[in-house]
């Protein structure tokens, strides 16, 4: 797994595959096997797959100080410089769309369609109130994990779980750690307005309706705020690599593949 430096952290990334280049870049959580890992080898059966891991990320070293947009954009572009696979398509999920609209935004060069995923341009109150909440029960990692998996996952994909224990299972992945609570902090900062209309690359924004961690209004602005950009909905909450990945894996390919 190559470790390089950028700034002041170092992130580390994988290769899989073959062919055209995808690069997938997570949001909050763990880092991206925890985001994507399930769909690696799916999307390997036709592309070189780059699963970037971030700082913030569990695989990743910094200084610990404030993430910034800027930071993990540019953690993007050096991983695609180091890889030698790019121009790239470029995948993020949640924060992560925010970031890889960011990069797209400022290394134009490096990225040759774009797919922000549940993504935004700016956080607003409500998110900013949610991620408090979550924040205010960061003493509890039970309790914590139980409000990010009750905004993330929808109503409908809950009640198709057997147990709460399954549920419980799922927020365990989100543990309250150093990383967690600064990948948090970010997305509430988050604020691309300045840049997101430099993006040049030809873009599909995918939202996730209903959407209970990032609205799906935020994904429609960022849509509106990107130059000729496609955009689709799913009927899924936050989640949906998790509750409609093969739907999720589609709009993908289908869009890539695009000459």
């Amino acid at each position: 797994m190559p470790t390089i430096p950028v700034g002041t952290s170092r992130v580390q990334y994988t290769v899989t595959g073959s062919g055209p280049t995808l690069m997938l870049v997570h949001g909050v959580g763990k880092g991206g096997q925890s985001a994507f890992g399930h769909l690696v080898d799916e999307f390997a059966k036709g592309h070189t797959v780059i699963l970037a891991d971030l700082s913030g990320s569990e695989a990743a070293e910094d200084d610990g100080g404030a993430l910034t947009i800027e930071q993990q954009a540019a953690e993007v572009a050096a991983i695609i410089d180091d890889s030698g696979f790019g121009p790239v398509d470029l995948v993020g999920f949640s924060l992560g769309g925010a970031v890889v609209a960011a990069a797209a935004a400022l290394y134009p060069e490096k990225v040759r369609r774009l797919v922000p995923l549940g993504g935004l341009v700016k956080a607003d109150a409500y998110m900013k109130n949610l991620v408090g909440l979550t924040l205010s029960q960061k003493h509890d990692p039970l309790a914590f994990g139980r409000v990010l998996t009750t905004t993330a996952f929808s109503p409908a994909f809950i009640n198709t779980l057997p147990s709460l224990e399954e549920v419980d299972k799922m927020g365990a992945e989100l543990s309250p750690s150093s990383g967690r609570i600064r990948q948090l902090e970010l997305l509430i900062e988050t604020d691309i307005s300045d840049i997101v209309g430099k993006v040049q690359a030809p873009t599909l924004v995918v939202a996730a309706n209903p959407d209970g961690a990032v609205p799906t209004h935020h994904s429609r602005e960022l849509h509106a705020a990107i130059p000729n950009a496609e955009y689709v909905e799913l009927d899924s909450g936050h989640m949906m690599l998790f509750e409609k990945p093969e739907e999720s894996v589609k709009l993908i390919n289908d869009f890539i593949g695009q000459n």
